[in-house]
C-alpha cells in the first residue's frame, strides 16, 4: 500500500500526466463532435448509412471511447519515465523487492488508464450530443450504446494502462515504447483489421469495438462488426492480454539489472 501511495504521488506531481489527460479529453471530444459532420459529407461514398439510422448515431457516441490510446501512453510514462529521468535506481534501492515495485506501477497504470477513459468518454458523450443537435433529422441513440461504451471504456482503460506499463518495463526506453505502441495501434492494427478481418478482430482495437457491440457494415472496407466476437468474449480476451503482458514483464524484470 505504501508503494501504491508513492506511485500515485509521483503520478499526480507530473505535469506531463495532466497534459495527457487534457489531450485525451480534447482528442475524444473533437473526434466525437466531427463524426456527424464527416458522416453527412460522405453519405453513400464510404458505404455506411446516414444519421437517420440509429446504428450510425450509435457509432457517433461509440467514438467517445477513442481516447484509449492515452491510457496506453500514461502506462508507459509511469514505468519508462523512471528510466528516462534516472530515478529507477533510487526507486529500487528504496524498495528492493522488484516484484512489488512493478506490481505497484502496474496497479497505478490500471487506475490511471481507468480514470483517463472514464473522464474522456463522459465528455465525448457530451460532445456527441451537442454535435447531433445540429442535425434535427438524426435518429435517437439506443440506451445500450451508452452502457456498452461505458463498459468498454472501463475495460480498455484498465487493460491498456497495464499494457503500456508492461511494454515500458520490457523495453525501458520511453521513446521506443511510445513510438512502438503508437505505430501498432494506429498503423498495423487498422491494416490487419482491413486485410485480415477474421483475425484482426482479435487485436486490441477489434476487441474494444466488439465490447461496444455496434452494428457497422461497409462492403467497400470489408467491415462487418456483426462478425466480431461477443462482448463477454472480447472482455475476457482483453483481460487476458493484460494478464499475459503483466506476467511477462514481471518475469523479465526480475532477471535484469537496473541501470
Amino acid at each position: 500500500m505504501r508503494l501504491l501511495a508513492a506511485e500515485f504521488r509521483k503520478l499526480t506531481y507530473q505535469r506531463a500526466i495532466w497534459g495527457l489527460l487534457l489531450a485525451s479529453v480534447a482528442f475524444t471530444a473533437l473526434g466525437t463532435a466531427v463524426t456527424p459532420v464527416i458522416i453527412e459529407q460522405t453519405t453513400g461514398s464510404l458505404g455506411f448509412g446516414t444519421l437517420e439510422d440509429q446504428s450510425i448515431v450509435d457509432s457517433v457516441y461509440a467514438n467517445a471511447i477513442s481516447g484509449y490510446i492515452f491510457a496506453v501512453l500514461v502506462g508507459v510514462l509511469i514505468v519508462a519515465g523512471e528510466f528516462r529521468h534516472g530515478t529507477a535506481v533510487a526507486t529500487y534501492v528504496a524498495a528492493p523487492r522488484r516484484g512489488r515495485v512493478l506490481l505497484a506501477k502496474l496497479g497505478t497504470a490500471a487506475v490511471a488508464g481507468l480514470g483517463f477513459q472514464i473522464i474522456s468518454t463522459a465528455l465525448g458523450f457530451g460532445a456527441g450530443y451537442v454535435a447531433l443537435q445540429f442535425y434535427p433529422n438524426a435518429a435517437a441513440p439506443s440506451v445500450t450504446i451508452f452502457i456498452n461504451t461505458s463498459i468498454a471504456a472501463v475495460v480498455s482503460g484498465v487493460v491498456l494502462g497495464i499494457l503500456g506499463a508492461a511494454v515500458a518495463a520490457l523495453i525501458r526506453s520511453q521513446v521506443l515504447a511510445l513510438i512502438g505502441l503508437l505505430i501498432w495501434l494506429f498503423a498495423i492494427e487498422p491494416i490487419l483489421l482491413l486485410v485480415f478481418p477474421d483475425q484482426g478482430q482479435f487485436f486490441l482495437s477489434g476487441l474494444i469495438t466488439a465490447i461496444v457491440a455496434i452494428d457497422v457494415q461497409s462492403e467497400q472496407f470489408n467491415i462487418n462488426t456483426a462478425d466480431f466476437a461477443d462482448p463477454v468474449t472480447a472482455t475476457l480476451l482483453l483481460l487476458g492480454y493484460a494478464l499475459v503482458f503483466a506476467i511477462v514483464s514481471l518475469v523479465v524484470d526480475m532477471r535484469r539489472d537496473i541501470e
